[in-house]
């Protein structure tokens, strides 16, 4: 498992309750727990949106997503793009992520926690990234579509470090 993936896995292991279990979301999100299930009062919510995770509950259980805050950290790591990819998406690093990027960058985290599937990450990736740079040009929103491709593009080199 990369140090990276360690890292979200532990900070939102950090913020539940003991007995509360943290598996890999098989949906949009990172993590699943059932937290809400476990310590009905809630307090670990706010500890987990102060650990960086955005937390969507429903049937007794939580979806944790990772926040901007986490596409923030992972640029602040690479001021400067490690390979091609990355290169090519640089110009989107510092911008606020969209929802579409988040969903991504989730997808690419669980990847890069051990799920597999490094093919329908990188085709995702592939193809947000392509959609961006045209519509960049065209769209009367361009300049801020594709919020946090840099970040979902170094999720990408780490898969391929992983390698």
């Amino acid at each position: 498992m990369n140090s990276f993936a360690l890292e979200l896995r532990q900070a939102a292991r950090a913020a539940l309750p003991e007995a509360a279990f943290l598996r890999r979301d098989r949906g949009d999100g990172l993590f699943v727990t059932d937290a809400p299930r476990r310590c009905p009062d809630g307090g670990w919510r706010q500890a987990l949106r102060e650990a960086g995770f955005a937390v969507e509950t429903r049937d007794g259980l939580a979806r944790l997503s990772p926040a901007p805050t986490w596409l923030k950290t992972l640029e602040a790591r690479f001021p400067e793009p490690p390979d091609a990819l990355c290169a090519s998406l640089f110009r989107f690093a510092g911008r606020a992520p969209e929802a579409e990027s988040l969903r991504l960058f989730a997808l690419g985290a669980r990847t890069l926690d051990g799920e597999g599937g490094d093919e329908r990450f990188d085709r995702a990736l592939r193809q947000r990234a392509a959609e961006c740079l045209r519509l960049n040009g065209i769209h009367p929103e361009g300049p801020t579509l594709g919020g946090g491709l840099y970040a979902c593009a170094l999720l990408h080199y780490l898969i391929e470090e992983e390698r």
